[in-house]
């Protein structure tokens, strides 16, 4: 079922805009989750979050943040990141 629609140039454009500013938040997200692998580091893990790797210590793991800690090489899985930001939302 087809609906007929007639738009204003100016309309167009709008939808346009959306449509591409959208378009790039959706390939940038992309880009930044393919950037991190799924085991990081505390300070890729601290880039990951957008924050410093001190204020990462203080406010994610001196806060419950689980560590993997097989033999001193400390990991911190992203999804536990993901998960712990989540939860910190009011």
């Amino acid at each position: 079922m087809e609906i007929p629609l007639t738009l204003s140039e100016e309309s167009l454009n709008v939808i346009r805009s959306v449509m591409l500013k959208s378009a790039q938040e959706a390939f940038s997200e992309v880009v930044q989750q393919q950037k991190y692998p799924r085991y990081m580091t505390i300070k890729n893990a601290s880039g990951y979050a957008g924050v410093a790797v001190n204020t990462f210590k203080k406010e994610f793991i001196n806060k419950g943040l689980r560590v993997i800690d097989p033999d001193g090489l400390k990991r911190i899985d992203k999804n536990d990141i993901d998960e712990f930001m989540e939860n910190m939302k009011f």
